[in-house]
């Protein structure tokens, strides 16, 4: 029986010499058919000899008793093409996640609309480096003549020229009494896409209510 499976292991081989591998055919062989024992990335067995469709003829025919029911199912090519994706999974790591973007420019400015006066949107920035968060205050009116603070304390560059964090509203003593904590509240979420280094799309949702302004930098 040995003997056998080194006869055929030599023939698979043999064939191999007149045909490309696939990988992707393997691994559609693979998943019908091991991927339920062995799992992604293969575990038990095909791990240890990468791209060796010898071992798997070998193993279906002699030395893995459990796996005789692949007999006649694939042909060496078929093998050689499983052994090819096994191999592909072998020493590979999952890539490395993408860089977080860095912004453009330092955008720390007074924004506004020009034809629009009566509110603003400050933008505080360090730097120009992927770990310079922005952060950023919204003055506004929730009814006429009703004013309202909203702040952005830090958020995540999503590309180099959008920035996405949390709105809160922020409660307090006036600055004629006796300094008193107020209340912290989330209420939405923004996002300022810069359009260049002195325009932008600002997007803002509070309370479930969703706006789009342009702005830009005020100039003095």
């Amino acid at each position: 029986m040995i003997r056998r499976s080194i006869v055929f292991a030599l023939a698979v081989l043999a064939a191999l010499g007149a045909h490309a591998q696939d990988a992707s055919h393997g691994q559609t062989l693979y998943n019908q058919t091991c991927n339920l024992c062995h799992g992604t990335p293969p575990v038990g067995g095909p791990e240890l000899a990468p791209n060796n469709p010898a071992l798997i003829a070998s193993a279906i025919n002699s030395l893995v008793p459990a796996m005789s029911f692949m007999r006649g199912l694939y042909s060496t090519q078929d093998l050689a093409d499983i052994a090819a994706y096994i191999a592909q999974l072998e020493g590979k790591s999952p890539p490395p996640p993408p860089p977080t973007p860095a912004p453009q420019f330092d955008y720390s400015d007074l924004w506004w609309n020009p034809a629009e006066s009566g509110w603003g949107f400050n933008v505080i920035q360090h730097g120009t480096t992927a770990s310079s968060v922005l952060f950023c205050v919204m003055f506004t009116y929730i009814a006429p003549e009703v004013p309202m603070w909203y702040v952005v304390p830090g958020g995540t560059w999503t590309s180099s020229t959008t920035f996405t964090g949390s709105i809160y509203r922020v409660t307090g003593s006036p600055p004629n009494l006796a300094f008193k904590g107020g209340d912290v509240t989330s209420v939405g979420t923004m996002t300022i896409l810069f359009t260049s280094q002195s325009t932008a799309n600002l997007t803002f949702t509070v309370n479930g209510v969703t706006v789009t302004k342009a702005i830009q930098r005020q100039p003095f």
